[in-house]
């Protein structure tokens, strides 16, 4: 249930936003305006700083005595925009860059086309408030199936944040679903080629969560983790009035991005584990100095995931050291207006420098394990012309190419049984699948998934979860392995672990129709109508999708 080789990557605090920033501090917004630039640029500074309902309860004060000031207005555009309204945000920026002098234009035309980009990607959504008002859930077409198991994760995680940080936001959370990266794009300052060399698949930007679909990725990706991630990101803005560094934020967020469904201390995934091992050994780990501004900016996945791994792990250390109530304090010396290296120190007894250097120690102490025949994975996004039925692959499809093993004998094995296995001649590529695995060993995700392919073909339905015990663990986001368990244990009428296989797979894609198909019947008969009815109507969309 999480992404196979980059968590939820949230870019860092946006460049261009913050020239924004530094171009309205540098020149305050004052024509003959009744109110002063300071009070505009402090009102400005709280909503960049997310503190949205309090910069709206000031501003509507304000408003009422000095409704046509421009500096207000612009204020006021800010804040729609933030609250997501960007029709209104639009109308009330383009109002004021009708009446404002030439010299002030650029500033206000900056954040004008901000919002206008926002405006025309949202166009068309659909919109859905939770019945509490806690959430604005907004999606394109069949993504309206994700709304009821993103309600239970956002639920989860919000009780959980606000437990762990001892503190709930206030006001209604905007989420929002984008059908593809394309979309993405138009929404953030990352261009489609950031974030499919980073991986990057959700941003926490504008006072709001922002995530592609599970159907904009080839074999989908661990979304609810993901979205969960981004949650914290969330919290940690609105709590320290953005104020925390990038490795900072990302190192929270990753570290808890499982609390709606665990307790804090979940270990790093094999893949991550490996990568970070094989870094350590060799010396060559992202510096936090590397990771700034924005780890979609980083040269590939495998270095994305390397700094996720690694930051999750600073974090993991300082929360066993001191707990959640240390960590909440560093989040409020930084709100207060204390430098890093100072907040540091005074709450952990080492600056940024000091930091780095007892991690990597304690980390060589840890003994991080290598996984011998581990493949490291990256997120496939789809391209022009894929349509979305392409989300419901085959069962029998593995995910992973050939070329992923690096032994010629043994890619010569699995190659063959591949063949056999394409021609339904299901024994004879057990065999050459049964060589590769004798000399490759049984890590690779194609050669254990082609396998259990052909021993349920072949009647064998109880040599399956062997067969898939080690690429589960290795693989946690492989949508495959747990479509192949999950049919096993149907057929082995082990109903419960059946479940929970099928959930595992619609926490990486649940457009796949199987998937609901055999939940909706393994829920009714164990008597969760609720459930069941969930599922048969994520079907109906899924048809709808396909006609």
């Amino acid at each position: 249930m999480r992404t196979p080789l980059v968590h939820g990557a949230r870019a860092a605090l946006c460049l261009a936003m913050a020239l924004f920033v530094a171009l309205l501090v540098a020149a305050p917004i004052r024509p003959a305006h009744a109110v002063d630039g300071e009070t505009v640029t402090r009102l400005v500074d709280l909503v960049e700083g997310w503190q949205v309902v309090e910069a709206r309860a000031e501003l509507d004060a304000l408003l009422k005595t000095e409704p046509g000031d421009p500096g207000l207005q612009y204020v006021l555009g800010r804040v729609l925009f933030y609250e997501g309204k960007y029709d209104e945000a639009l109308k009330v920026m383009d109002a004021v860059l009708a009446r404002i002098p030439e010299g002030e234009a650029p500033v206000y035309r900056r954040s004008r086309d901000e919002i206008a980009k926002n405006a025309e990607a949202l166009r068309g959504f659909d919109e859905y408030v939770t019945p509490d008002g806690r959430f604005l859930i907004r999606t394109k077409g069949p993504d309206k199936l994700l709304i009821p198991w993103l309600v239970e994760v956002l639920r989860g995680q919000d009780d959980a944040m606000a437990r762990d940080f001892e503190y709930r936001t206030t006001g209604q959370v905007l989420v929002e679903i984008y059908p593809d990266i394309k979309y993405l794009s138009m929404v953030s300052p990352l261009t489609e080629k950031d974030i499919e060399t980073s991986g990057t698949i959700a941003l926490c930007k504008y006072n709001k969560l922002m995530f592609t679909s599970p159907r904009g990725l080839v074999r989908g990706y661990g979304w609810q983790d993901t979205v969960s991630h981004e949650f914290v990101h969330y919290y940690v803005t609105k709590k320290s009035a953005d104020t925390v560094p990038i490795w900072l934020h990302e190192g929270i967020a990753k570290f808890l991005e499982a609390r709606w469904r665990a307790e804090p201390g979940v270990p790093l995934d094999p893949p991550q584990e490996d990568l970070l091992a094989r870094s350590l050994a060799a010396d060559k780990l992202v510096t936090f100095q590397q990771m700034h501004p924005s780890m979609a900016k980083l040269p590939s996945q495998e270095a994305a995931a390397l700094a996720f791994a690694q930051v999750h792990m600073v974090i993991d250390m300082l929360w066993r050291k001191k707990g959640f109530t240390a960590l909440n304090a560093l989040l409020d010396r930084l709100r207060a207006g204390m430098a890093l290296d100072a907040a540091l120190d005074k709450t952990y007894g080492y600056d940024l420098d000091g930091l780095w250097k007892t991690w990597k120690a304690e980390m060589r102490k840890r003994g991080f394990k290598q996984h011998p025949g581990l493949v490291q994975t990256s997120l496939k996004f789809k391209r022009p012309g894929q349509s979305d039925a392409d989300s419901g692959e085959d069962i029998g499809a593995t995910d992973h190419g050939i070329d992923t093993i690096k032994d010629k004998k043994v890619k010569d094995f699995a190659h063959l049984g591949e063949l056999l296995r394409a021609r339904s001649r299901h024994v004879a590529a057990l065999k050459e699948y049964a060589k590769a695995t004798a000399l490759g060993g049984d890590g690779n995700p194609l050669v254990q998934n082609g396998t259990a392919a052909s021993l349920l073909a072949t009647g064998r339905p109880s040599d399956v979860p062997g067969a898939l015990e080690r690429v589960k663990g290795y693989y946690p986001t492989f949508l495959t392995t747990f479509l192949h368990l999950g049919e096993a244990f149907l057929k082995l009428e082990r109903r419960a672990e059946a479940i929970a296989s099928f959930e595992d797979a619609l926490g990486i894609n649940p457009f796949h129709p199987r998937v609901h198909e055999a939940l909706a019947e393994l829920y009714t008969a164990a008597g969760q109508a609720e459930a069941a009815a969930r599922s048969r109507q994520a079907l109906t969309i899924l048809q709808s999708m396909l006609r």
